[in-house]
């Protein structure tokens, strides 16, 4: 559990999956931003499939039990308060030499964000999300850390952009989506812009 005052990364609950799986089947929105091209397209038998072997993965990952010493590659992100709420999550993976997602543990770190809850977006929830867990990697081992989208995905590039990332890949119109193709780009984050940027936006933190 790794915290701010307004929010907590958290291990995935069995609890959470009624609204994971909400958020895989009805509240749908996020997934037009997050590697649309895996679901458009998907329908009837194909569509359940894929919402199955979501749950499946969430059931196994909820049902684990952690190690404190053990590194996680993913947390809940869930808003503190009286009645404490889930929005989201972060997550992590492994990139190749030539930046291509891989299962091999290399020295190229990806990171990724989801905040389905489209009331708690423009809060500043993901800044803070992503700082935890981009600490979390570093104190554990990391050493680059990247982050991957595709050239649409404005909202996230910004976020990137403030954070530190830097463009250091682009696939030009490898994706489609909606009927128009886009680049795939994939940003490094440079450290000392990292640092500026925590000590610009969080210097009012408490």
């Amino acid at each position: 559990m790794i915290e701010t005052k307004d929010i907590m990364l958290r291990d995935l609950r069995m609890s959470d999956i009624p609204k994971r799986t909400e958020w895989e089947t009805v509240e749908t929105e996020w997934q037009l931003w997050d590697g649309p091209w895996e679901f458009e397209g998907l329908a009837g038998a194909e569509k359940r499939k894929n919402v199955e072997r979501r749950i499946r993965a969430m059931q196994t990952q909820a049902a684990h039990v952690w190690r404190d010493d053990e590194r996680r590659k993913s947390f809940q992100i869930e808003v503190r308060g009286e009645e404490p709420r889930l929005i989201g999550w972060v997550a992590s993976y492994h990139l190749t030499e030539h930046f291509v997602f891989t299962k091999e543990i290399t020295d190229r770190c990806a990171v990724g964000i989801d905040i389905p809850d489209q009331s708690a977006r423009g809060n500043g929830y993901s800044y803070q999300a992503l700082r935890l867990f981009i600490d979390y990697l570093l104190e554990h081992g990391e050493k680059d850390i990247y982050l991957q989208t595709w050239s649409g995905n404005l909202r996230m590039i910004h976020i990137a952009e403030r954070m530190g990332f830097e463009e250091c890949l682009r696939k030009t119109a490898i994706r489609m989506v909606r009927g128009k193709k886009y680049d795939g780009l994939t940003f490094r984050l440079n450290m000392k812009k990292y640092a500026e940027f925590i000590c610009n936006y969080f210097v009012n933190e408490s």
